[in-house]
């Protein structure tokens, strides 16, 4: 009751593979069992477009926001202070982070 047959797999009516082990590929596997990896074109532009805007407005942000704390004498309070904090982080998180959508371009 096979369908198709390869070296490295047995494909049969109900859908069900089975891997033989004689030719095993982890990347033939991976298709076969998760089918074709693939984004349209229209979707990388789309997404990348967000993510940059996400990281140019994160970056600037918590730059200016840092700027504003360490000039004034005013904002040098234990709020602000956490806040600094805060903003140091986010700017290495966006710079130092991986994104698991970056995996698919």
């Amino acid at each position: 009751m096979e369908i198709s047959s390869n070296s490295a797999f047995e494909i049969f009516e109900n859908g069900t593979t089975i891997v033989n082990d004689t030719d095993f590929n982890e990347e033939e596997y991976l298709s076969a069992s998760l089918g074709e990896r693939y984004i349209s074109t229209p979707v990388v532009v789309f997404l990348t477009l967000i993510y940059v805007i996400i990281f140019i407005t994160g970056v600037v942000g918590n730059v200016f926001t840092c700027i504003v704390i360490a000039r004034n004498k005013c904002m040098h309070t234990t709020t602000n202070y956490y806040l600094f904090s805060l903003a140091i982080s986010d700017v290495l998180t966006l710079l130092l982070g991986k994104n698991k959508y970056f995996n698919y371009f």
